[in-house]
Parts: C-alpha cells; structure tokens; sequence
C-alpha cells in the first residue's frame, strides 16, 4: 500500500465520484480506478458501492477513510518538520565572558560561517556564573568561561591560561619597574571582584591571598573595565587583571608582570551541558580545537555535522 493510493482513496470519498476525482488529482480516470481496485485488494475488502449515480462509501470504506486521513496528516506533518530543519537557519548560544578582551574572540564568528554558512552565533557577554546558570536552564547552548567557577555539573575543557598582571597608576612607586612582586602591593587598595559575582572563583583567589599573606584592603571592582581603569589612572586603587587587557589602552595607567605570574592566572574554558545535542555546538568545539593547537578534546557525540543539515 501507498500513501498516493490512499490520497486516490480519499479522493474518491469527498468527491463521490471517480470522474470529479481524476479532475480534482489532474490525472486520467481508467488510473484512478485501478488503483483503487488494488488497494481494495490489499485491504481484502470492498471500499466503494459503485452504480449509475456515482459511488458511496461502504461500512469498511468509512472505518478505512479516517484512518487514511490520520495517516496521510501524520506523513504530511512529518514531511513539513523536515522541511522545516533542512531550511530553518541553526543557530548557536554563546556565553562569553566578560572578565577577559572581547578580541581574544573576534575570529570566531568568521570561523563558524566559513564551516557553516547560515549559522547564526548570538553572543551573550556576561560573568561567567551567569553564563553558567544561562546552561542550566537552557538560555546558551555554552560558554567561554573563566575558571575557577562551580561548574560540577557541566562539561568543561580547558583552552588556554591567561595570566593576571598589575594595572598600577602612572605615578604609582612601582611603576618605573618591568615585574614587581605582588606583595610590594600588600599596602595599596586592590579594587577586587565581589564574591556574589563567582564565589568559586573569589574563594580561589583568596585563599591563594592566604598562602602568599596577602591581605590589602579590599575596593568593589566595577563591572565595567573603563570605569577601573578611570578609577586606577586617578590613583584611587591597583587591579589585578587578565594580560589579555593589557590591549586596552588607558591614559594614567600602567600594566606591569608579576613574579607570581605561574600561581596568578584565569584559565580559560568551553563549558556545556553534558546532555547537549545541538550539531552546531559540536562544530564549536572543532573549531575551537583547531584554533588551540588540539589542545580542546571533543566530547563523543557532538561530532562537527552542521554542515551536512
């Protein structure tokens, strides 16, 4: 039996006529009528009372017509969802943290069109515990993040470390120097994120602080890095800041190496939902494996197939 049969079948039915049929099918009615004789064989029943006035559904025909059309519908509706992935544009949801320079990732909008025209990349730029959170709930497919931050329940892959250094006012006692150590900075205000921000990530830090007994007074670090920097040029405070900034330039301010630049440092990361199945995410960590050098190992299942959708 054939879905085209069954669209002959039903035909017949509304129109209650092989003729009014043939017209309504744009086809010839001898056709029409053996392939309705056919189903009829295939069903083992006669579908259709035929006389002079035109053709009526028999008791089996009228059983058989609604499960037909459930049929057809179910085929029609299946056709229309494929129809619609095939052609619909992909889209990924990406998270980018804001703790790092926004250009360490401009190349990878380009990347992901070059392997995959259409793709539509939304970035989100925000903390990374928000972004974190934004997984959980299904907001982003995933995120480049900052570590240390509480991700237990996620899969993460490192991509690469970028050291913290001291931004220092131009007139700042240190500044005439290449590298400082960072406790010659144990006297100065260290504008320093919140702990509500990412706890994960102000525990570390602190309790590295602890280990090297460093402990100057604390300054609310502002969410935007021009305001810190204004703050720092008008030597109100020092940061301790990704190197990755340092491509920011700011009247008044100075970047400077630290020697505890290995202990001192953000790693960088891919984060996603381990029961993550969108074929662009799996495109994602391919490119961004190629770009760190293999470095990035890519989960089984998330194989890069956006480019056969």
């Amino acid at each position: 039996m054939e879905l085209w049969q069954l669209r002959y079948f039903v035909a017949v039915a509304e129109e209650s006529s092989f003729r009014r049929a043939a017209e309504r099918l744009s086809i010839t009615q001898p056709p029409l009528t053996r392939q309705v004789q056919a189903l009829e064989e295939v069903v083992g029943a006669r579908l259709f009372d035929r006389d002079r006035g035109g053709v009526a559904l028999t008791a089996a025909g009228s059983h058989f017509l609604a499960e037909a059309r459930e049929l057809l519908a179910s085929a029609d509706a299946m056709l229309a969802r494929v129809r619609e992935r095939t052609t619909r544009r992909v889209e990924l949801r990406l998270g980018i943290t804001t703790v790092l320079d926004a250009a360490l990732f401009t190349w990878l909008a380009p990347a992901l069109e070059k392997r995959a025209p259409g793709l539509r990349l939304v970035q989100k730029r925000q903390y990374s515990q928000q972004s974190v959170a934004d997984i959980r709930r299904g907001a982003l497919d995933a995120a480049l993040i900052g570590l240390p931050s509480a991700t237990a329940d996620l899969t993460v892959q490192r991509l690469f470390a970028d050291p913290l250094v001291a931004a220092l006012p131009e007139r700042h006692r240190l500044s005439k120097r290449r590298r400082i150590s960072l406790l010659e900075l144990r006297d100065d205000r260290l504008f320093w994120p919140e702990r509500r921000l990412n706890p994960a990530y102000h525990d570390h830090f602190e309790k590295l602080f602890r280990a090297l007994r460093f402990d100057p007074q604390r300054l609310p670090e502002p969410a935007d890095h021009h305001v810190l920097l204004g703050l720092i040029a008008d030597a109100q405070g020092v940061a301790l800041i990704p190197a990755s900034l340092k491509t920011i330039a700011r009247e008044g301010v100075v970047y400077r190496r630290l020697k505890e630049e290995p202990e001192l440092k953000i790693e960088v990361a891919i984060a996603y939902a381990p029961q993550a199945d969108n074929a662009a995410l799996g495109l994602l960590l391919d490119v961004l494996k190629t770009r760190y050098e293999g470095k990035l190992v890519g989960r089984v299942g998330l194989e890069p197939t956006i480019g056969r959708l």
